[in-house]
């Protein structure tokens, strides 16, 4: 398989948080293949042709269990796990498998049920790793379920589903250019610029009009890459959402977005307090005998001294 390919074949076990399984993958190697290949490789090679490799990627995934010798695995597979589970059962029955059966028995919820007899599947499993099928097997050879390797998911993949539909209101393309703008421009770009908002034609959702936020200098490295811009956003959407770019009026700041800003404004609007109080003002305050409180009015006459002069 070519490299492209196997890129391909990664960003799809990404997007469906598991692993494809290893026959699959033999399979896709072999010359039963050979024609589901040269379809993904086509599709692959157009531009916006993600979308189409995925459909193409699950008739292979449909003709892999349709062929013979899946079948053949597939069977030989279930008659194992089958084998290894009444083993299992007998050796908990057993003298060496009765402390687990306790365990389980005496398992107050079914949580803590379910908890023990995995310790005691992995334990029968370490005993026996023979009779797991292969597939069923980790490093440590102690599952007895089928290994399937997930991806850790980011904090903004887990809380993307809270802000999507603040970020729609932007008129973003599902909030996906917002989210994925440094992966589409690349990080020198994502850093200088900032996606503003998204405008389509009356009753359309394509070929849409892209207001992007720069720094200032940064105008013209926009116009100069603005087709580079729609193409990669139209590949990572895989139909034409893009087809113009334009500039935003207003900077991209990227303190605005911080509170930074908001948080300079604030503190320089802060008036200074005076350096003493009015005579009149300390005369009622040296009678006040709670120290504490005393302390709180010196300061708030101090504040109302400086903002009448």
């Amino acid at each position: 398989m070519s490299p492209n390919l196997e890129d391909f074949l990664t960003r799809e076990e990404r997007r469906r948080n598991r692993s494809l399984s290893k026959r699959f993958r033999a399979w896709l190697s072999s010359e039963k293949a050979q024609n589901q290949i040269e379809k993904l490789e086509r599709a692959l090679a157009k531009s916006g042709g993600e979308s189409t490799a995925v459909q193409l990627l699950k008739k292979a995934e449909e003709a892999y269990k349709a062929d013979d010798a899946y079948k053949r695995q597939d069977a030989k597979r279930k008659k194992s796990l089958k084998q290894f589970k009444q083993a299992f059962e007998d050796w908990l029955s057993s003298d060496r498998g009765q402390p687990y059966q306790k365990a389980i028995l005496i398992g107050q919820t079914d949580e803590a049920k379910e908890m023990a007899r995995l310790d005691a599947e992995k334990a029968f499993a370490r005993a026996n790793p023979h009779l797991l099928p292969d597939d069923y097997r980790d490093a440590s050879k102690t599952r007895i379920r089928p290994v399937r390797h997930a991806f850790a998911k980011g904090v903004e993949e887990l809380t993307f589903d809270v802000i999507e539909p603040g970020l729609n209101q932007l008129g973003l393309v599902g909030a996906n250019i917002l989210r994925n703008w440094d992966k589409i421009v690349g990080s020198a770009l994502a850093q200088n610029t900032r996606p503003e908002r998204v405008t389509f034609p009356p009753k359309g959702r394509t070929n849409g009009t892209l207001f992007i936020k720069a720094r200032q200098g940064f105008n013209t490295i926009i116009q100069h890459n603005s087709n580079q811009i729609v193409f990669r956003i139209n590949s990572h959407f895989g139909f034409k959402a893009i087809t113009e770019v334009r500039i935003s009026k207003r900077y991209y700041d990227e303190s605005s977005t911080t509170g930074e800003k908001i948080a300079h404004n604030v503190l320089a609007a802060r008036i200074q307090p005076a350096n003493e109080l009015n005579p009149q003002t300390a005369k009622l305050v040296n009678q006040i005998k709670d120290k504490e409180m005393k302390k709180a009015f010196e300061e708030l006459g101090k504040l109302i001294k400086a903002r009448n002069g």
